[in-house]
């Protein structure tokens, strides 16, 4: 009796090994996975900065080996609230970085939480202009903080909206903040060069180091023409599919248009509308039926709304959410801070699956431990 009670003692044993052990292994499996795109822990923060604005600060990085549009999720409690905030970036090639600041002013304890951000992307249809930083005795850090230097287009496209990032270290590589050139390139064609400038943060500049600089250019949007409050305006979007005969409805504020998808798959249509409320929710239908849409906004100030069309389609759209006001929305053309991207259900949510592994693995665990030990009962 003692053998056989050891037996089943020797085989429950084995077994919480083996899950255990599975459970290393998923949780190796799964950084493995969702490391492709990522913001680490050491490129990740916030700040009140000179103006007394909370401002995040962080660095989206690529390991893929495909160009990808990044959507970040910042999330921060605060006096007992949680307020959740999704950003589009821009098109980001592979192996490559995007920094990001993004202030967010309705933020005011200074003991508000900051937590780990969520990071989902889509596949990009292409690579972003080939855009580089001239790293040479140009590329230089005043006294002041500031930097400025050089880029060129080594495309043999011209590149459209082009802006310039980096991110700021302190002493001993220490990450300090991120910035974004202040000038205005709309565009710059093949073997170009143009200058840029960078400032810090007033609070930083004293410790400030180095800035590692990233060029980035958008490709050319599309514009929608409607008639909306007895004015002609543009409606920004990207898309591979062809959109026409806009109406905007002034009583319901609403845009309607046909879109035409001649493709055999299905493909993306992404407006970006400038921001006029925190709170608006736009929704999209085709042909009077509700689809699924995804809605954030990017640093600059715009709303992007995307969703799918179907293969080989003709579809009437309907986009309802717009706020009345007295400034019709302006025109935003080549400066798209979003880009291509294939079907939006390839799109991947970093941080869901390891929930899943974190509850499944040990459960199984325990359903076995359960059924041995019943056996050892019986």
């Amino acid at each position: 009796m003692i053998n056989h009670v050891c037996e089943y003692d020797m085989n429950l044993f084995r077994i919480s090994i083996l899950f255990a052990g599975l459970f290393a292994m998923g949780l190796i499996s799964f950084q493995h996975v969702t490391a492709e795109v990522w913001i680490p822990d050491n490129e990740f923060g916030g700040y009140f900065d000179s103006n007394g604005a909370y401002t995040v600060i962080g660095a989206v990085k690529n390991t893929q080996n495909i160009a990808i549009v990044p959507t970040i999720t910042i999330n921060i409690k605060d006096n007992g609230s949680m307020i959740s905030d999704s950003y589009t970036l821009s098109i980001v090639n592979a192996a490559k970085d995007i920094p990001f600041k993004i202030k967010i002013p309705q933020i005011e304890s200074k003991n508000a939480i900051l937590e780990k951000p969520d990071v989902s992307f889509v596949s990009a249809k292409h690579n972003a202009t080939d855009i580089q930083v001239i790293y040479d005795t140009t590329l230089v850090k005043h006294a002041d903080g500031h930097t400025s230097g050089f880029i060129i287009n080594n495309d043999t496209v011209t590149a459209y909206g082009v802006k310039v990032y980096a991110v700021i270290y302190g002493k001993n590589g220490k990450f300090l903040d991120t910035g974004k050139s202040v000038e205005i390139i709309t565009e710059l064609k093949p073997g170009e060069k143009t200058k840029f400038t960078m400032y810090p943060d007033p609070l930083l500049a004293s410790k400030i180091s180095y800035y590692s600089c990233f060029a980035l250019g958008e490709d050319p949007t599309l514009t929608l023409i409607a008639q909306k409050g007895g004015d002609r305006v543009s409606f920004t979007y990207v898309t591979a599919a062809n959109l026409g005969n806009a109406k905007f409805d002034d009583s319901q504020n609403s845009l309607s248009f046909t879109a035409r998808n001649p493709w055999p798959q299905i493909t993306y249509v992404n407006f970006m509308i400038p921001l006029q409320d925190d709170n608006q929710k736009f929704s999209v239908s085709l042909n009077g039926n509700p689809v699924d849409a995804l809605q954030s906004k990017d640093p600059d100030g715009y709303w992007h709304v995307a969703f799918n069309l179907p293969y080989k389609s003709t579809s009437m759209v309907l986009i309802s959410g717009f706020v009345q006001q007295g400034q019709p929305l302006l025109p935003k053309i080549n400066l798209g801070s979003s880009n291509g991207s294939n079907e939006l259900q390839n799109s991947l949510s970093v941080g869901n699956f390891r929930n899943y592994l974190l509850v499944i693995i040990p459960t199984v665990a325990v359903i076995v431990s359960v059924i041995i030990w019943k056996k050892r009962t019986d």
